[in-house]
């Protein structure tokens, strides 16, 4: 239930989204330089052999991304909506649980992977022991794994600062960190010749710098995102891992997908064919970085109103997301195409190399705006507990249907091959589009939302829509009183204290009568900074602020947990009533 201008204005959804989308483009724009800078470099100094060990080693990266991307995601998407629910402490607690199983395993990665590497080595398809190809991949898998822990906090404290109101530092971290990456490699391997090894170490000098940046969030006195000693409790641990690894397990048949594709590419096309591909997969950092950004954007701001039970945000939200990828990727993918083969050339392509790179990545840019369509769609999946069909198209758009194409098109030659990535695209959205519409998430009906202009401010109407709503669903009448007097004061609170009387000033007011039975009141506001539970409170009602602020002490103590916090450029007010 909700008033008509809850639903018409966008004021909070679209102004949040523009906050967070910012950002998260630099971010992501960071991250597609680092990764290509490596195989750019690499490229240059080694031509085919070492792009070949850039395409050799990217399955590794898929196995480190199920697990890094998978405890990030998985922690962040938790701790949001702990906190969309008013629960700070359980979020603090998500965040302690993750990072203590993330610095576990990336130790435990790093030391299998160094105790294995023959066997890593043979498998991967690294050639001949002890040739060039094989130590090449050698050298730059050690440096690797002994990096891990590095990798994995990168990862996890990117998502969660982010998810934590600091944005603008989370994008300097990420984005710094991949710069770092990038002019790391220029000096390393063009510099001091250090080839492979060149583009290891300055990818793990670019995730210390990242994580070093992340860290100054801590020292914000207004930071939730805490670390606090704890028990293991296996069942967040296991939800937060059930959430997280929905879309990071695709990297498990990304992984699986890539090893057969690589033995694919060796027998019908050698070296050359690899290092085409790997100059796909670059041009693929770069032209879906913008569904990264995205998705990225979709996710923190699905699961905050996931919380709430705001259904008209999220499609808002979405429509947003599309809308901008779909425009974007049109113009990203032309550009592309057209200017292919110089591209290639780029890349350290020579010959005959460069025609057949020109035309594999004119094909590959026919996939990018499926491609980004499932992508954004499976970020918002995620963030609203639909973790099936989040698994169900990162399977199939990475192994399932990516690898079937492979298999196909391969036996009708090397240029039929590269519409796989076209083909794996637009089967994954037609198959789990219709799955998708006949699984509906059933919305709840037990929610009220309404939208208060504040300079016509009508909070008798408000109330009153509101008391109905309560005795619709049985609330008591102590609950009832409780709720209109709380939203009541509340309002009032914000609207003489926080306001400027200026025009497109709005609390939103949102009443959830959860599943489990409590009650919980959300407001946000586009006001100055101003928690109304912050107010001066006491007894002495000849001091005016005191007086004031009468009404608000008594919710204070009525309420069963009340949660303020500054969240995406809003004031956010979070009450549950016994």
């Amino acid at each position: 239930m909700s008033n008509p201008a809850s639903l018409n204005s966008h004021t909070f959804t679209d102004r949040m989204f523009r906050r967070l989308f910012l950002p998260t483009l630099l971010s992501a724009i960071g991250w597609a330089l680092g990764d290509i800078a490596d195989a750019l470099f690499v490229g240059i100094r080694l031509g085919k052999v070492g792009l070949a060990t850039m395409s050799l080693v990217a399955p590794v990266y898929m196995i480190y991304n199920v697990l890094d991307v998978g405890i990030a995601v998985g922690a962040s998407v938790k701790y949001t909506q702990a906190l969309g629910k008013g629960n700070a402490k359980k979020g603090v607690e998500i965040f302690s649980q993750m990072l203590i199983v993330a610095l576990i395993t990336s130790v435990a990665v790093g030391a299998v992977g160094l105790a294995a590497m023959p066997y890593i080595l043979r498998f991967l398809g690294a050639g001949t022991p002890h040739g060039e190809l094989w130590n090449y991949t050698r050298e730059y898998l050690q440096i690797m794994f002994l990096g891990a822990p590095f990798t994995f906090l990168y990862f996890l404290l990117y998502y969660c600062v982010r998810c934590d109101d600091n944005e603008k530092l989370a994008s300097a971290g990420y984005t710094i960190g991949f710069l770092t990456d990038v002019a790391a490699s220029a000096v390393f391997i063009m510099g001091f010749k250090l080839d492979v090894r060149g583009a290891i170490y300055a990818t793990v000098l670019g995730k210390i710098v990242g994580v070093c940046i992340f860290m100054f969030h801590f020292t914000r006195k207004w930071a939730i995102l805490r670390f606090r000693p704890c028990k293991p409790n296996f069942r967040l641990i296991s939800s937060a891992l059930k959430t997280g690894m929905s879309s990071s397990f695709g990297y498990i048949g990304q992984f699986a997908a890539l090893i057969a594709v690589n033995n694919i590419l060796m027998r019908i096309g050698g070296s050359g064919a690899l290092a085409i591909l790997n100059v796909v997969q670059d041009v693929s950092y770069v032209a879906l970085a913008i569904y990264t950004a995205l998705g990225d954007t979709v996710q923190p701001l699905s699961a905050t109103f996931y919380a709430e039970h705001n259904e008209p945000a999220i499609k808002r939200v979405m429509t947003l997301g599309l809308r901008i990828g779909v425009i974007s990727g049109c113009i990203i993918s032309a550009l592309f195409a057209i200017f292919a083969p110089s591209v290639c050339q780029l890349f350290g392509l020579s010959g005959e190399a460069i025609s057949s790179g020109a035309f594999a990545v004119f094909l590959f840019c026919l996939s990018v705006i499926p491609a980004g369509i499932n992508m954004i769609w499976s970020s918002c999946f995620q963030a609203t507990k639909r973790e099936k069909i989040v698994f169900l198209i990162n399977q199939l758009r990475t192994f399932v249907c990516f690898l079937l194409f492979a298999l196909v098109l391969s036996q009708l030659g090397i240029k039929w091959f590269w519409f796989t990535f076209l083909g794996a695209e637009v089967l994954t959205l037609l198959i789990w589009v219709p799955i998708a519409l006949s699984k509906k998430q059933k919305v709840s009906d037990r929610v009220f939302t309404y939208m208060l202009d504040v300079n016509n401010a009508d909070i008798a109407k408000m109330l009153s829509e509101a008391e109905a709503f309560c005795e619709a669903n049985e609330a008591s009448m102590k609950q009832s009183y409780f709720i209109s007097m709380c939203i009541e004061e509340v309002c009032q609170a914000i609207i003489e204290n926080a306001f400027k009387k200026d025009e497109d000033e709005y609390i939103q007011f949102t009443l959830c009568f959860e599943n489990d039975g409590s009650i919980i009141l959300h407001f946000r506001d586009n006001a100055v900074n101003f928690n109304p539970f912050a107010m001066k409170m006491g007894q002495n009602y000849d001091d005016p602020e005191q007086l004031a602020s009468l009404g608000i002490q008594i919710v204070k103590t009525k309420s069963r947990e009340f949660f303020y916090r500054r969240y995406s450029g809003f004031n956010t007010l979070t009450v549950e009533v016994e």
